[in-house]
């Protein structure tokens, strides 16, 4: 084979793969995955009342999720998610709702443990977080909201 014969192969191939990416690119990998919630993040205390809750974007992304609060607040940056629960049924309605269970880990270098869980129904988020150091709980966390609008495409 000589050189032109190479470089053809090699610029169909390259084209092929980049088609490829660029077709699987756009689609969700999971049912969170390039979702974005608003909700209010509500901090509880054992024997306390509940005190207001905070706003806050929740993220979901290549597999990782994002909190702004999280950031700001505990410096938790991207960190990864597996869904539990992945399903479909019908309610009373007759309506067809989507339903996702999320579990989000990590342990940071302070070794204190993130544990979030998170139930998606539809476009309604909800779930808790719990930061544990040695088993012992520090933080708790509780929180609730609606996906984001998606800006039209232009």
């Amino acid at each position: 084979m000589n050189l032109k014969h190479i470089l053809i192969s090699a610029t169909v191939l390259t084209a092929g793969l980049l088609s490829i990416n660029a077709i699987y690119k756009g689609e969700p990998k999971d049912g969170l995955d390039k979702r974005t919630f608003n909700v209010i993040m509500t901090e509880v205390k054992e024997n306390a009342a509940p005190k207001k809750g905070v706003e806050d974007e929740i993220e979901f992304k290549g597999g990782k999720m994002f909190s702004t609060y999280l950031f700001d607040k505990l410096e938790y940056k991207w960190i990864k998610y597996e869904i539990k629960k992945d399903s479909t049924f019908t309610d009373e309605e007759q309506n067809e709702v989507h339903w996702v269970e999320g579990e989000i880990s990590t342990t940071d270098d302070k070794d204190q443990t993130l544990l979030m869980t998170c139930t998606v129904e539809d476009y309604n988020i909800q779930g808790e977080i719990k930061i544990t150091k040695k088993d012992k709980l520090k933080k708790k966390f509780e929180f609730t909201g609606k996906e984001k609008a998606k800006k039209g495409k232009k």
